[in-house]
């Protein structure tokens, strides 16, 4: 997954002392990070997107928007994106 608006790659930070000590966030649970601008997404959250709420609200940096959202659905015992945002 790239950052809203830019080709930075984005990382799922799972090693909270790296969240504190790379992104100078405070975290209890992992988050996703832009190791570029060190903006970080908090995807137990909702946060703003163009068309309505999204998962990922920006909890520090200076991000512009959460990330690009996914709709996500259970058929059976295959997990399937069924919306991407436009």
């Amino acid at each position: 997954m790239r950052e809203p608006y830019g080709n930075c790659e984005l990382e799922y930070v799972t090693d909270l002392e790296k969240l504190a000590r790379v992104y100078n966030f405070q975290a209890d649970h992992p988050m996703v990070g832009d190791p570029c601008n060190h903006t970080v997404y908090d995807l137990a959250r909702f946060g703003t997107g163009p068309n309505g709420a999204v998962r990922g609200a920006i909890v520090g940096g200076r991000g512009v928007r959460p990330p690009t959202a996914i709709e996500i659905k259970v058929r059976g015992k295959q997990i399937v994106a069924t919306q991407l945002e436009h």
